[in-house]
């Protein structure tokens, strides 16, 4: 191999070779990455199953990365689809990342957990380990050993490698740990898990006021190389920044911040998004009621003595009206799109990025709606088409129960969140277009 020094050759071609006969002997498929410059190392890819999917994963061959490779039986794990999680069949071992939202404690939550927990008597500091506390047990369950504390070695190297090779980043990770597990599928393991941690997890709230969750999958290299390249390729370099001009509703606009907020929560900015879009419809959904009146009345045949003809207004009232907005949620969504987008400038939205259109227009993203964008059909009513869908993701996330005709509520860990970046997209393109179309000039 070229990119060691001659000093390390023969122990990098030992340790590369055993590398091989670990993915042989589990049945992995490799192949080596060549670098474009010579100065990067050379790396070995190979993919690790996750549920139904494949994750691929990239070591990078250099000594350390092999010697903690070697170290290791990461070639007996696999990952669990939608946390940063792995588990070995052959181990009966599960092993997922925790953190704390809370930045009460910050990342100290673990030593305030074996204190809280454990609750240790004087320590003598002569006995103490130089590292302080590396895990402690949690009460087993039906023969299953619990514990939380620093991630293992194989867990380091398999969630390195999925994020691109380097391994180094994940060797102080806080994980729980289950060993002594009798499930031998995928789904059984995760559905272990997170009944085991949610049980645990609510206790420690109640008890210590520390929350904690399981971390939730994080993009892979890959994901996060190509959004990078989309934000700088979106981004507009001629634009210029103005005296202030316009002023936008407190309330609509608080919410939309917060959207921008909560891009680890993509469920929650979606309907924080949606939010701000609904805090318009009472507007544009009577804007919608009053066209159609108009246009009943403008008919040349409508008579204004005629009983037939005040009874089409009046039932038109009727079956739009709801408190103060005209027509259903559904109806009322609809309304302010039309009323805030141009067809144009919505097609376009799709048109500016390859991606952004095949995920669209090939439904890729049929398992989130099933309400499809018919972006090569040019007859297609695009604003009904895009208003439903997002109407069908917001009825799955606030839903807590479904019709047999609908799809399952879509819960934070679901497989289906991996693929909710673009409908995101979409509705913060919506919203930003609504907030717009209702502002008016600036008064201080």
């Amino acid at each position: 191999m070229h990119i060691f020094n001659v000093g390390h050759n023969i122990l990098m071609n030992e340790g590369y070779t055993e590398i091989k006969e670990k993915l042989d002997n589990s049945k992995i498929e490799y192949e080596i990455i060549k670098p474009t410059l010579s100065s990067f190392s050379e790396k070995l890819k190979f993919n690790i199953p996750a549920g139904r999917e494949n994750n691929e994963c990239l070591l990078v061959l250099t000594e350390k990365h092999i010697s903690r490779a070697l170290n290791s039986e990461f070639e007996k794990y696999k990952f669990i689809q939608g946390y940063e999680a792995i588990w070995s069949q052959e181990k009966n071992i599960v092993e997922a990342e925790i953190s704390s939202p809370d930045s009460k404690y910050g990342n100290r939550f673990f030593e305030k957990l074996y204190e809280y927990i454990i609750k240790p008597d004087e320590v003598d500091d002569n006995e103490e380990d130089e590292e302080g506390i590396n895990e402690f047990n949690l009460p087993s369950y039906e023969g299953m050993e619990i514990s939380i504390g620093y991630s293992s070695n194989e867990f380091a190297v398999l969630l390195g490698c999925r994020n691109g090779g380097f391994i180094r980043f994940l060797s102080r990770k806080i994980t729980i740990k289950i060993k002594n597990t009798t499930k031998k599928t995928h789904d059984s393991i995760k559905e272990l898990l997170e009944k085991i941690s949610n049980s645990l997890f609510f206790q420690i709230d109640l008890s210590f006021e520390i929350s904690l969750r399981l971390q939730s999958q994080r993009e892979n290299f890959k994901e996060r190389n190509l959004k990078i390249k989309r934000r700088h390729m979106l981004i507009d370099r001629e634009a210029t920044i103005s005296e202030p001009k316009y002023e936008y509703d407190n309330e609509p606009i608080s919410i939309y911040w917060y959207a921008k907020e909560s891009k680890s929560m993509p469920i929650f900015q979606f309907l924080a998004f949606y939010q701000t879009i609904e805090f318009y419809f009472p507007i544009y959904s009577s804007l919608d009621a009053k066209l159609k009146i108009q246009s009943l009345i403008k008919d040349p045949r409508f008579n204004p003595n005629r009983d037939t003809d005040i009874t089409k207004i009046i039932s038109t009232i009727k079956t739009s009206s709801s408190g103060k907005s005209f027509g259903n949620e559904r109806e009322q969504l609809k309304a302010t799109i039309k009323a805030c987008i141009d067809k144009s400038e919505m097609k376009s939205f799709f048109y500016i990025d390859d991606n952004r259109f095949k995920f669209f227009s090939e439904n890729k993203g049929k398992d989130i709606s099933k309400q499809k964008i018919s972006l090569k059909n040019e007859n297609a009513d695009l604003i009904s088409e895009i208003s439903e869908r997002i109407y069908q993701i917001r009825c799955r996330i606030v839903h807590s129960k479904a019709s047999a005709d609908e799809m399952e509520v879509l819960l934070p860990y679901s497989n289906a969140i991996n693929k909710l970046n673009f409908d995101i997209e979409l509705i913060e393109f919506i919203s930003r277009k609504v907030l717009i179309a209702s502002s008016r000039p600036i008064s201080i």
